[in-house]
């Protein structure tokens, strides 16, 4: 990891991009997978982060800078207790509880003098920064730099989060019928951030003084909401960032290779993928009785459970289900599982990088939302791509120390979407492979996202002229 401490960039030199995610892996990752990606284009690239953030990137940063590329990982230490009122060394949101997050996020403003003081010193020619930072917005603009906000879920989300303020206060449940795809809304699965009028207004306030939105997406995925965003704002997309620069992360080889093994003995399209991501808070009795409906289906299964819940399955369980199933606890190469022929179903917590990978292999999804924008993903996987189904109807199920979801329902969906008779399933399996191949359509050189950055790179080397020959 780069130590940098004085910089300057040359007006003549290369364009210089700085990058500040979102102190999270969901947001982190695609953020480096741009800026190597830019940097490939030979734009300077600086990504800044806390330090424990740092950690899940650095191994990508450093390798991809050792090939030559210019691109280098920043730190800036996280605000200090004193100043927050939250638990010390709180750097990585994945590890705050539930009832923290928001209150994080917002004291994530605390790092405006550090980011201050950086940017001075690293001049860069634009800042894009996530949209739930907007104390970015203010700092960029105080140093003359362009701030461009980093979208990193879909234009679905953002413009049904734009169309809300219609129906404020919200009712229990409500339809969003403005939209090209009407969708039922229900209140309690709402991300909580929209309970907090003064962030929404800073967001607000941050998103007239930058130079535009960069989305997470490519046009084929949703051609109505990228379209619909692009007509309001300048507006770029850059997804699947999956397919702009694929990295292999984390893990050991020895677990790489167990995993793809296992794999590679199952039969074309017998396994269902089960991935609730990195910020999923299962309790023990939601664990158990995915077990028991993994075990009961029958059907094969690769099953990750996040690291530190403390849980594994009941004794016996893994023998019983030998040779047709594996739990990972941990990590998993999930590029690399959702591309495999055995694969044939995903059942996800609908994060957005994961219903892009899905996309990107050509998998169907089953939509398991467990909060935050979730539960509006997952409506863009069954009504608007036409990718998916869903684990029940209704609203959003919690676990609460409970299991939301019995044992029961997991055997029966898993049984309905592999068994082939199913007709909805089908359908979602047709559309998913249609996406395969605009997903990689998008990034090629003339696709959608490329000419999408060739065309961001030319504005931030426009104004940085503007800039320029104002200063002679």
């Amino acid at each position: 990891m780069d130590s940098l401490t004085s910089s300057s960039s040359s007006s003549d030199g290369p364009l210089h991009i700085a990058f500040l995610p979102l102190m999270n892996p969901g947001n982190t990752i695609p953020a480096v997978d741009l800026a190597r990606h830019l940097a490939c284009r030979g734009v300077r690239s600086t990504v800044i982060t806390t330090p424990s953030n740092a950690a899940v990137v650095a191994s990508t940063v450093s390798s991809f800078a050792a090939l030559g590329h210019p691109i280098s990982l920043l730190t800036i230490p996280f605000p200090s207790s004193s100043l927050t009122g939250l638990p010390p060394h709180i750097d990585d949101l994945t590890a705050v509880p539930h009832d923290l997050f928001l209150p994080t996020v917002i004291s994530l403003r605390h790092l405006a003098a550090d980011l201050s003081a950086l940017l001075s010193s690293l001049r860069p020619h634009a800042l894009v920064s996530h949209a739930l930072l907007p104390f970015s917005a203010t700092v960029a603009a105080d140093l003359g730099i362009s701030r461009v906000i980093f979208q990193g879920d879909g234009a679905f989300s953002r413009v049904v989060f734009c169309s809300l303020g219609r129906y404020f206060p919200f009712p229990e449940s409500f339809t969003v019928s403005s939209l090209p795809h009407p969708i039922q809304i229900y209140r309690d699965c709402l991300p909580e951030m929209l309970n907090s009028l003064p962030l929404l207004q800073s967001i607000s306030e941050a998103e007239k003084i930058s130079m535009g939105i960069l989305m997470n997406t490519f046009r084929a995925m949703e051609p109505d909401y990228v379209d619909e965003l692009k007509s309001r704002k300048p507006t770029w997309c850059f997804g699947p960032v999956s397919l702009l620069n694929p990295a292999m992360r984390g893990g050991s080889p020895e677990e790489r290779d167990r995993i793809l093994g296992f794999l590679d003995r199952q039969p074309t399209g017998s396994v269902v993928y089960v991935c609730f991501g990195s910020m999923c808070g299962f309790g023990a009795k939601q664990l158990e009785e995915i077990a028991k409906g993994l075990e009961a289906s029958g059907r094969g299964f690769l099953w990750v459970v996040k690291k530190g819940l403390g849980w594994r399955p009941e004794e016996g369980f893994e023998e019983r289900t030998k040779g047709r199933g594996l739990v990972v606890v941990g990590w998993t190469p999930q590029v690399e599982v959702l591309g495999h022929v055995a694969v044939g179903w995903f059942v996800t917590h609908c994060g957005w990088n994961s219903i892009q990978e899905a996309a990107c292999a050509g998998k169907p999804m089953v939509t398991w939302p467990l909060g935050q924008d979730q539960h509006v993903n997952a409506e863009m996987v069954v009504e608007v791509m036409g990718a998916g189904v869903r684990m029940w109807e209704g609203p959003g199920k919690k676990d609460d120390d409970g299991a939301a979801v019995t044992a029961e329902e997991v055997a029966e969906i898993m049984g309905k979407v592999m068994g082939g008779d199913w007709e909805a399933a089908e359908k979602a399996k047709e559309r998913a492979t249609e996406y395969k191949e605009t997903a990689r359509a998008a990034v090629e050189e003339g696709g959608s996202t490329y000419e999408d950055l060739t065309r961001l790179i030319q504005e931030v080397d426009m104004r940085r002229k503007v800039v320029r020959k104002t200063e002679e």
